[in-house]
């Protein structure tokens, strides 16, 4: 046994050795290519940087030069030279003043060599010397290349000047500027010419490196790859364009840059840089082995730096691993003995191969531990809804366990609890099969809940489920009470259409504690037994086994929506032409002032709270003094109409000014047009369009509420109720028709949401604006 353990210390040291080595060698490499590769930018922005800077002082002396050509030009002794004929007598004097002006030009600028003038016109220099077709062919062969020149000035490449003419002549380097005279004419205008000799040396001082260690050459050559400025000045003057990288800097779109060549036999790095001002190109060649010179110190080091530091891990590994992997050895050995107390015997190679096949022994148990608690995911449903409806938790906190396990979550703040039951049970073949209908129920009626609120459902037994819907704490009872009763339709119809069976669905009263969750539960099971009643495949509230309230006041509430609808819309004019309506209809009710008083409140709060949900500040919205103190100032209802029309138009033009910064999404009015052209259908819901215009359910909800500052349902019923509105008034109709015709199946669920929006059923809005001019009113609603 110790040389097994010797031996697995051994194996391990060598692994972390290795892994160490491996570790060390690929972090140096990567700092190395790092390194590499910033030292390379560097390297080459300086050179850049020097090349610019050279260009730059080499413009500013040419740039100088021209500029003192350019005063001497429009001397007036000059002038006279170049336009007038003068007499021997003036020509003299002329020549004597242009000759101190030259000397003192020369003096005063190092870089000039001397300065000749020509005129065209009298074929002579300004000293009077006749030119013989030898010296236009050396020194003054600038004079017949520029007599044509298309230009002002031109700067030409180096050339010898001789100064002396003995035997042994001496010659000395120069690069001239010819600048025109008039400065400015027209191409057969031209008089004359200056030339302006600069010395070569003292030019190429300026793009000398004055460091000593500097290992590329500058150079300069012009447009046509001329020599200009040279170290080796056997090479000023020599055209050089046929050089692969002299063709390449020519053909360059760019007026700086840098690229690798082969010059001279050796892989360089060339960098340029051309002067728009005089044409010249100035060249900086680098050997690559002088650029990589300073990465090949950095190589060295970065390789002895990880031969140290792996000397330095395999030590460590060899005296860490030895005192580290005794307490390993004792694990493995105390876990191996108290395994194979409960395990079979099955030889191994060793404790590690019996550690690693128990290991997946346990992983196996895991995962059918797994697949236990998901078929065992209805029981505990089951058991969770038990727990909750029982009326005996005040808080959700000792069931988040279960919860967790089932992935269910649900808001704080309203609770609606429906009760479902599968009609004809007894044609359904077998338990099994109503079971599966049950469960399938159950995941459908959780999707649609779950698409824009929360909520759980189980199934009971007998082919009976319970479904709890949660709500947020801000929504209103009576939205919350639409919500699931659209909810309710769209599962039974969803029912209907894809399992082939019809469900009768109880839905309890709205409560907003926990502990009373019961109440709705007891309601929406009371709801379901008046399934005798009402007959199979129906949805039953709370509401309709209650008395309903006043009529009147009904009616009179519900026309308050016709009113915030039009504040929504931003339509004005229907705004004061539903409140004139409501205000003739308080008259003619002969409502008390009490009452109307707390009605014209109650709408002119609901607007409000309207235009805050669409993010409207509340403080612009309310009064600084009391509605009903305000109100109670009035003696005549014309007085509190006009007061609420007002008002109305005040929030409106709120509304529109937040409206107008938001920017609408093309898919939600995609989604309009879409439910203006197929509302009738009965199976619309956001699953529906989330799969129709390929998007998240979430997503598009979250969209849809922000557009419209509704949920998809409340506008949807919404819509489908102004359709039915306009079929009821305008058609006869049967009103089982016109439900299908807007959407609904089901014509009890179409008449109790009617009602609950326009406070009549069909039947009462259909004899109410039976009248022509009732009806005529009534649509402009």
């Amino acid at each position: 046994m110790g040389r097994i353990h010797n031996k697995r210390l051994i194996n391990a040291i060598v692994m972390l050795s290795t892994m160490l080595l491996f570790l060390v060698c690929s972090s140096i490499f990567i700092t190395y290519i790092f390194f590499n590769g910033q030292l390379n930018r560097q390297l080459t922005a300086t050179n850049m940087e020097l090349l610019k800077q050279q260009e730059h002082k080499l413009n500013l002396a040419l740039q100088n030069i021209d500029k003192q050509a350019i005063q001497l030009l429009r001397n007036d002794e000059i002038i006279r030279f170049f336009e007038y004929e003068l007499s021997e007598q003036a020509m003299r004097n002329n020549r004597y003043r242009i000759t101190n002006m030259i000397t003192n030009v020369i003096n005063s600028n190092d870089y000039i060599f001397s300065v000749d003038f020509y005129s065209y016109v009298q074929n002579r220099l300004v000293s009077g010397n006749i030119l013989t077709e030898q010296d236009l062919q050396q020194d003054f062969q600038w004079i017949n290349q520029f007599r044509h020149y298309d230009g002002y000035a031109n700067w030409m490449p180096t050339r010898k000047i001789q100064l002396s003419r003995s035997n042994y002549p001496i010659f000395r380097n120069v690069t001239t500027l010819v600048r025109t005279y008039p400065l400015i004419h027209s191409p057969a205008g031209r008089k004359g010419a200056v030339a302006v000799n600069v010395k070569e040396d003292v030019l190429f001082d300026l793009i000398r490196n004055s460091s000593g260690d500097d290992v590329g050459e500058t150079f300069v050559v012009d447009r046509e790859g001329v020599v200009v400025l040279h170290h080796d000045k056997s090479k000023l003057g020599k055209d050089i364009s046929e050089f692969p990288y002299i063709s390449s800097m020519m053909e360059a779109a760019e007026d700086e840059g840098m690229f690798s060549s082969n010059v001279e036999e050796t892989e360089s790095s060339v960098f340029f840089v051309k002067s728009n001002y005089s044409g010249w190109s100035i060249l900086r060649v680098v050997p690559d082995v002088q650029m990589t010179r300073p990465l090949e110190s950095i190589r060295n080091a970065l390789i002895l730096l990880a031969l140290v530091l792996f000397i330095a891990a395999a030590i460590s590994a060899a005296v860490i691993g030895r005192w580290t992997y005794k307490p390993v050895n004792r694990f493995i050995q105390s876990m191996s003995q108290h395994l194979k107390v409960t395990t079979s015997k099955k030889p191994y190679r060793d404790e590690f191969q019996y550690l690693e096949s128990t290991v997946q022994e346990i992983l196996l148990d895991r995962e059918q531990l797994q697949k236990d608690l998901h078929e065992s995911r209805p029981y505990i449903k089951w058991k969770l809804m038990t727990d909750l409806i029982s009326g005996n938790r005040n808080s959700l906190a000792p069931l988040q366990s279960l919860m967790t396990r089932i992935g269910a979550c649900l808001h704080s703040g309203q609770y609606i609890v429906m009760s479902v039951e599968f009609d004809n049970r007894q044609d359904i073949p077998g338990p099994r099969d109503l079971t599966l209908y049950c469960y399938a129920l159950c995941n459908v009626a959780e999707e649609l809940i779950n698409a824009e609120n929360l909520g759980l459902a189980a199934e009971t037994g007998s082919g009976k489920a319970v479904i709890l819907m949660s709500f947020e704490d801000s929504e209103d009872e009576q939205r919350v009470m639409m919500r699931a009763v659209s909810v309710a339709d769209l599962l039974k119809d969803f029912v209907q259409e894809y399992f082939g069976r019809t469900v009768t669905i109880g839905i309890g009263e709205a409560v907003r504690e926990l502990k009373n969750l019961h109440q709705s539960y007891k309601s929406s099971a009371e709801a379901l037994r008046y399934k005798l009643v009402t007959g199979g495949n129906t949805i039953i509230t709370a509401d309709d086994i209650s008395s309903e309230p006043s009529p009147k006041l009904y009616r009179l509430v519900a026309m308050t929506d016709h009113i915030l609808a039009a504040v929504k819309l931003q339509d004005n004019d229907k705004m004061r032409h539903q409140v004139r309506r409501w205000f003739e209809l308080l008259a003619e009710q002969s409502v008390p002032p009490e009452l109307i008083v707390q009605l014209v409140v109650q709408c002119m709060m609901k607007a409000a709270t309207a235009a805050a949900e669409i993010g409207v500040d509340h403080s612009r919205l309310f009064p600084e003094q009391s509605l009903y103190e305000r109100l109670s100032l009035y003696e005549r209802l014309e007085q509190l109409e006009d007061f609420t029309a007002d008002a109305m138009n005040s929030i409106i033009e709120l509304i529109r000014q937040k409206r107008n910064g938001r920017e609408r999404s093309e898919v939600i009015d995609k989604v309009l047009l879409y439910l203006q052209e197929h509302y009738m259908r009965n199976d619309l819901s956001l699953n529906l369009l989330a799969s129709e215009f390929g998007i998240s359910v979430s997503h598009l909800s979250k969209l849809f509420k922000e557009q419209t500052e509704c949920n998809f349902i409340d506008y949807l019923m919404e819509l489908r109720m102004n359709k039915a509105k306009e079929l009821l008034s305008g058609s006869g109709e049967k009103i089982r028709t016109i439900a299908e015709m807007v959407g609904y199946s089901n014509v009890n669920s179409f008449v109790r949401i009617f009602k609950k929006i326009t406070g009549r059923t069909p039947t009462e809005y259909r004899e109410h604006f039976s009248d022509p001019d009732q009806i005529k009113d009534y649509d402009k609603e």
